[in-house]
């Protein structure tokens, strides 16, 4: 991780990884950005270690490109969410790169 812009209540990790506070539904969207690379990138959204969705970025013609999507979850208190790269690298690592997640509904 870069650096975390927003962690009201800290519940993101130092090494990007959202710890739900609590049993509810979340919301979480991310954006991870190739830039100058001919290859493909997919990027999974993890929850406790199992993948959930995936996004994929894989023109070889243009110098950036956005692989990103978002889902919502049903997480139980202390479920880990966060990013995997599955395929490819990042020149530059994750800095041009987005992930947020949030409560929407308490149970």
């Amino acid at each position: 991780v870069d650096w975390i812009l927003v962690n009201v209540g800290n519940f993101f990790t130092l090494e990007s990884v959202f710890v739900s506070p609590r049993k509810g539904i979340y919301s979480f969207n991310f954006h991870v950005i190739k830039v100058y690379q001919s290859q493909t990138i997919q990027v999974n959204l993890m929850l406790n270690g199992k993948p959930v969705i995936s996004a994929f970025a894989g023109d070889k013609d243009v110098t950036r490109e956005a692989a990103t999507n978002g889902v919502l979850l049903y997480l139980d208190k202390e479920d880990k969410v966060y990013l995997k790269l599955e395929k490819g690298n990042l020149v530059g690592g994750w800095q041009y790169s987005t992930f947020s997640g949030f409560l929407v509904f308490p149970l």
